[in-house]
């Protein structure tokens, strides 16, 4: 009987198709959207926003970046919920079996472990602050980073159905108390630095659109990891739309007050200073927590595909890939935040170009027309390369925007004209 708990519990469907009585609802699906929304870094880029330009610039970049992002979030999210597998498994009719396990998995786990290291690095940091300066206990930000590090762990390691009760319980809760700390913090700071603009605007309207996108980048290309569990499309646009839009612009939004009004944008650390330090450092937790889960999650899966493994040993998997992240935290990668936004929407966005256009275009959105090769896909590789280049070489106009539908366009024609490798197969 402990035996058959301990599979009813721990998820073990991996690389295969999810089936359909394990589907979830949207709402289910919503929450856990939610849930990685909601972190310290959401509220970093608010404040990086804010920082550079007008605040009523900030919010509108960051809310046309989102609208962009769901765009994206649902266009690959339908592609998991039509085939019931994650990403890395979607990849393979662009890529190729050895194209998506080498490189598209491999690029995918090193993201997902960056985002694990620079949320334990900012829980690590705030927390050991937090007990420092509000309750006079000195705890070394390692050790802070390996407690949260390993928490946060074990909820990823148990799967998609420990990341559905946590964020039911954790989001709704968070979504009242930040909206509570932004009002406190208002009436205690006022209003007045709302209308003041940075002395020198740094960063335009259509720079802070990018950052915005470049932020999800890792969010949309692994948007099937999560999706997969949805029954059908409308469900997918539905907890796409409900779970990423709400809480990101809530974030950008809260994030760049803080900045303003508090000089900080870190709503934890003003919960603090306004005389709540308990609030603030369950707020901290949390809102860490519901996202860092699901960054372990996903690097499991693709490490799963990357060395091989059978889909019992995701568990073991997403252990590693947590491990690994918690010590980049501990050698201090969460201090190059921004600079790894870019890099990553720079790599990230190009291959979503070959992904959309293999399922949506060459193989009309039909889930029966999804065909592999074992080996690499090169139209796909050498699209992607050239998405990316056009993204880091070609600086006009919106870059990223470029590189997806340049990336894309160019493997529809490679397609149609020299033919994918599962089609000569065929």
């Amino acid at each position: 009987m402990d035996e058959k708990a301990k599979k009813k519990t721990m998820e073990t469907t991996t690389l295969t198709q999810v089936p359909m009585e394990e589907r979830k609802s949207w709402i289910s699906v919503a929450f856990m959207q939610a849930g990685i929304m909601i972190c310290v870094p959401s509220l970093l880029l608010g404040g990086i926003l804010a920082e550079c330009m007008s605040l009523s610039t900030a919010i509108i970049s960051g809310v046309v970046g989102y609208i962009i992002v769901i765009v994206l979030f649902s266009l690959m999210g339908i592609i998991g919920s039509d085939l019931g597998v994650p990403t890395c498994v979607t990849t393979l009719g662009g890529f190729g079996k050895k194209g998506s396990r080498f490189i598209i998995s491999t690029l995918i786990f090193i993201s997902m472990i960056g985002w694990f290291a620079v949320q334990t690095d900012v829980c690590g940091n705030a927390f050991s602050n937090l007990m420092a300066q509000f309750f006079k206990i000195d705890i070394p930000v390692q050790v802070s980073s390996v407690i949260w590090g390993i928490v946060m762990l074990v909820t990823a390691v148990y799967g998609i159905n420990a990341l559905d009760k946590l964020n039911k319980i954790a989001v709704p809760a968070l979504f009242v108390i930040t909206i509570l700390g932004t009002i406190l913090a208002l009436n205690k700071y006022g209003t007045a630095q709302l209308d003041v603009d940075p002395a020198e605007i740094t960063m335009s309207f259509v720079d802070g659109v990018v950052l915005t996108v470049s932020f999800m980048a890792a969010g949309c290309l692994a948007a099937s990891d999560i999706t997969r569990y949805q029954a059908t499309r409308k469900d997918t646009i539905l907890s796409s739309s409900i779970g990423v839009a709400p809480a990101g612009i809530l974030m950008i939004i809260l994030g760049a007050i803080m900045t303003k009004v508090a000089q900080q944008y870190d709503i934890t650390i003003v919960f603090c200073e306004i005389g709540i330090p308990v609030l603030g450092m369950l707020v901290l937790i949390a809102a860490t927590w519901t996202t860092n889960t699901t960054n372990a999650y996903s690097g499991g899966i693709n490490a799963v595909m990357m060395f091989n493994l059978s889909d019992e040993k995701r568990g073991m998997a997403t252990m590693v890939s947590g491990v690994i992240g918690t010590i980049c935290a501990l050698l201090g990668f969460g201090g190059y935040f921004e600079e790894f936004l870019y890099v990553l929407g720079d790599l990230m966005l190009p291959t979503m170009g070959v992904i959309l256009a293999d399922y949506w275009i060459i193989n009309k959105a039909k889930p029966e027309n999804f065909k592999v090769t074992d080996g690499f896909n090169w139209i796909g590789i050498v699209s992607w390369l050239v998405g990316y280049a056009v993204i880091k070489f070609i600086p006009y106009g919106v870059p990223f925007a470029q590189g997806i539908i340049a990336s894309g366009v160019l493997y529809v024609i490679l397609a149609k004209t020299i033919k994918r490798p599962q089609d000569k197969e065929a």
